[in-house]
Formats: C-alpha cells, structure tokens, sequence
C-alpha cells in the first residue's frame, strides 16, 4: 500500500502542475479558467466480498494533491485492509455507509 500511495502520489502532484490558470483575449473581451480546488472531497469505497484499497488510494490521495482540506470516505463494511489504506492516504472522516446513502451523505453533508 505504501508504494502503490507514493506512485499515485507523484503523479497526481505532476498531474495538478500541468493544469494551470490560462486566459486569452478574445473579441469583445477575454476567456480562460482559474483552477482552484474545492474544499472538501468525497470518496468512495465499494465493500463487500472483494475489498478494493485502490480506490481509496487513487481518490484520496489524488484530493490531497489537488489542495483539497478535508477528504471524506465512506466504505460499507469496510474491511481492516480498506481502513489501513485510509488511515495511510490519511482520511478525515470515515463513514461507515454504502449505496445511496454514502452518495447522499457525501453530497449533502452528514
């Protein structure tokens, strides 16, 4: 889990470099983007008979990248290789629900 969090890591880092704030004149004014990340992030966590460490790798971790402050996973059941994994890409908040009602949670605040 280590190594996998560390190569995800450098990638998501190099990954936010390349995406820059950009603005162009056009007629009648200008265009462009202003990339700023937001807040709080909310991952997910499939549970179950196949417990799946890699998508809280690959979301938490690439939030934490992007200059998210809080990141919040919600995993069903979670598994003790699913909470190590959180506790390594160092979750916020776990919430220990799955389906519509993580979905909803996250969205809407618990």
């Amino acid at each position: 889990l280590v190594n996998v969090r560390s190569r995800v890591e450098a990638f998501a880092r190099a990954q936010r470099r390349s995406v820059v704030d950009m603005e162009m004149d056009i007629p009648g004014g200008k265009a462009g983007h202003t990339v700023r990340p937001c807040q709080t992030a909310g991952c997910y966590a499939p549970g179950g008979r196949y417990p799946l460490p890699s998508s809280v790798i690959m979301t938490a971790v690439t939030a934490r990248a992007a200059g998210c402050a809080t990141v919040i996973l919600a995993s069903p059941n979670p598994l003790p290789i699913t909470k190590a994994a959180a506790h390594l890409c160092d979750v916020d908040v776990f919430l220990r629900v799955g389906g519509a009602q993580a979905i909803a949670s996250l969205a809407y605040g618990v």
